[in-house]
C-alpha cells in the first residue's frame, strides 16, 4: 500500500515506474484469514 501511494505521488525515487493514475493493491492475513483489495487513484482519475 505504501509503495503504491509513493508511485502515484511520484515520490518513489529510483523505483519510480513512470506517471501512473491508478494502482491496485492486495494483501492477505494468512491461511483461511481475511483478504483485502484496494483500487487507488490520483485526482486525475476522478
Amino acid at each position: 500500500l505504501i509503495e503504491a501511494v509513493r508511485q502515484l505521488r511520484g515520490e518513489a525515487g529510483a523505483r519510480q515506474l513512470g506517471k501512473h493514475r491508478t494502482a491496485v493493491v492486495h494483501g492477505n492475513g494468512g491461511t483461511l484469514s481475511s483478504q483485502s483489495t484496494a483500487v487507488l487513484g490520483t485526482t486525475e482519475t476522478l
